[in-house]
């Protein structure tokens, strides 16, 4: 028999994802229990399984939730007429800001830490979107800086060394500090970029 939607269901089912992720970015997913969410929620946990079957589905559904908004960043900042290093900066400037935001930061720690306990199937389609994610990127440095395209090698590990840098602002950045987001993101894309336009590729040995 389906379930019935509640009035508000979407509303009530979006802060089930948002307090779970709360719960999962601090004591991690494995050590939390649907008894924490549904009170967190202000939810019964048979409330909260009237929306979800398992934890499993609940963290599924706040990964996809969390990578579609990348998904989305990374179209807004791509498709448009700017030139590529403007792409590059705006990109920056959308995904720390995301990542600075509670929710999403909350979603991001997750996605970093509890993805291996996702269901195999569940787990190959966030790492086939977080691919597609890193290809757009590569394909934007190699239009910024050219040389990479006669040094295809670089460009995976160049994309990786960026998505790290940006990937750990959470663990370290506050709103009291000085630079607001934007700030940060502006220094943190002009510090690859410049770093990128004075690289000597060969200069760089492959172990033998």
């Amino acid at each position: 028999m389906a379930r019935t939607r509640s009035q508000g269901y979407d509303s009530v089912k979006q802060a089930i994802i948002d307090n779970a992720a709360k719960l999962f970015a601090t004591k991690g997913f494995p050590s939390t229990s649907i008894n924490e969410i549904a009170e967190s929620a202000g939810l019964s946990k048979a409330g909260v399984y009237h929306y979800f079957d398992s934890k499993s589905e609940i963290l599924r559904a706040m990964l996809t939730e969390h990578l579609e908004t990348v998904t989305e960043i990374v179209d807004t900042a791509l498709n448009t007429s700017e030139p590529p290093r403007a792409k590059f900066l705006a990109f920056t400037r959308m995904l720390v800001e995301s990542y600075t935001r509670a929710a999403s930061r909350n979603q991001h720690v997750v996605l970093m830490s509890d993805i291996d306990a996702l269901q195999p199937k569940d787990r190959e389609f966030v790492v086939a979107t977080e691919r597609r994610i890193i290809r757009a990127i590569e394909r934007l440095l190699e239009s910024i800086h050219p040389p990479l395209k006669d040094h295809p090698d670089f460009s995976r590990p160049l994309t990786m060394l960026f998505f790290g840098m940006i990937n750990w602002t959470d663990n370290w950045y506050s709103e009291k500090g000085r630079l607001a987001p934007v700030e940060l993101a502006t220094l943190a894309a002009e510090l690859f970029l410049n770093g990128l336009e004075h690289t000597d590729y060969s200069g760089i040995q492959k172990p033998a």
